[in-house]
């Protein structure tokens, strides 16, 4: 609902799925304008942080650097390196992803991070 909240406060209709460990959907909330195209990136962007264990965007400049091979695209069909996948971590495990799409990079990313922001366990200075 936090993550929800920022979204709509930035004005931004946006998909936020929730996974579990596994990429199972544990949660999903959908603003009623969000574009048709958004819940499936969403999703994938939440599935690619909990699977990596790191956010997609670090992934994205990974494989742009070389520091990542580029193939790990082809790991599984719900893989997506693009900004807005957070993994979330609680008592230092990683236990699932979110995933924000369709307010644009940087920002579904900032989006994403603000919701997890109640665990606690997210510290993040440009939220």
């Amino acid at each position: 609902m936090a993550t929800r909240a920022e979204a709509q406060k930035a004005g931004h209709a946006v998909p936020i799925p929730v996974v579990d460990r596994l990429g199972h959907p544990l949660a999903v909330l959908r603003d009623h304008r969000a574009g048709v195209h958004t819940l499936r990136a969403s999703y994938k962007k939440a599935c690619t942080a909990n699977s990596q264990k790191r956010e997609t965007a670090v992934i994205a400049r990974g494989i742009k650097h070389g520091s990542i091979p580029g193939d790990i695209r082809y790991l599984d069909e719900n893989m997506l390196m693009v900004d807005g996948g957070v993994p979330i971590v609680v008592n230092g495990i990683v236990v699932g992803g979110i995933g924000v799409g369709g307010a644009h990079g940087k920002e579904d990313a900032r989006i994403a991070k603000a919701g997890l922001k109640v665990l606690g366990e997210y510290n993040d200075p440009e939220c």
